[in-house]
């Protein structure tokens, strides 16, 4: 059984920062990890604080990056929803899956 290092467990509360992360964005990967490198910022022995900020923004700047890729993804197919809407072929499933998922 591993024990959890101190480092990710917060002092006031003893809440490992696993939970917080899992309890806020479990779901997101990348915004997850971001939050467990902050957390963590300054309490990891031999590890300087500016470096655990400096890997949290890594992730966040990834995070954005596929948000923006995704919604231009979105954009591309509603401004060519027209043929898509009409045809029989797979981007008429694709535009009526994105209609779905943006209701």
């Amino acid at each position: 059984m591993s024990k959890t290092p101190k480092y990710y467990i917060g002092k006031y509360k003893g809440i490992e920062a696993m939970d917080v992360v899992l309890d806020f964005q479990e779901d997101s990967y990348n915004l997850g990890v971001a939050i467990a490198y902050l957390l963590r910022a300054g309490h990891k022995p031999n590890n300087p604080k500016e470096e655990d900020i400096e890997k949290a923004i890594v992730h966040l700047q990834t995070e954005l990056k596929h948000l923006r890729s995704k919604a231009q993804h979105f954009n591309y197919f509603e401004n060519h929803s027209s043929s898509a809407k009409t045809s029989t072929d797979g981007m008429a499933i694709l535009y009526q899956q994105i209609q779905e998922e943006k209701n």
